[in-house]
């Protein structure tokens, strides 16, 4: 069985079919025996509106329907206090860490699969940071999550 996408040493680079092969192979065995159903149907259409029935049902189960994000329009607002004495507490040990091992933002950044720009917002408190971010960093780092955020789990 592939377990590693080799695509791109093949030399098929077209992102459009390495997004379709990667959906492909990520469908359930259903999934994957209906969605072969539909295309050998597609094939039978006899006009448009049958065509495009087809279409919108492979089209479902690749779920390849754009999903639309309307602009939600934020304030800059003030961090509640508590929240603030938090991120400033986590934004200043995530510094103190990244210092004592001795890299920058960017190798910090790349090392946990964040942005550099993140990283400094996290530093200098702008943002409070999820769970998820701070397990990321705290790998990253190679220190127990509890090192950066006393309250974690």
């Amino acid at each position: 069985m592939l377990t590693e996408d080799r695509s791109m040493q093949d030399g098929l680079t077209h992102p459009a079919v390495i997004a379709l092969a990667r959906r492909i192979k990520r469908l359930s065995p259903a999934e994957f025996d209906e969605l072969f159903s539909l295309v050998r149907e597609l094939r039978q259409a006899d006009d448009q509106e049958d065509y495009d029935s087809w279409i919108r049902a492979i089209a479902e189960l690749l779920g390849a329907q754009p999903i639309r994000a309307e602009p939600f329009p934020l304030e800059d607002e003030e961090m509640p206090t508590g929240l603030k004495r938090w991120a400033d507490h986590v934004g200043a040990k995530i510094r103190e860490l990244r210092e004592k091992a001795g890299i920058t933002q960017v190798e910090l950044a790349a090392a946990a699969g964040l942005t550099q720009s993140h990283v400094s917002r996290l530093e200098n408190a702008e943002h409070s940071a999820t769970h998820l971010t701070l397990t990321k960093i705290a790998r990253a780092l190679g220190v127990d999550l509890g090192e950066i955020d006393p309250g974690a789990d």
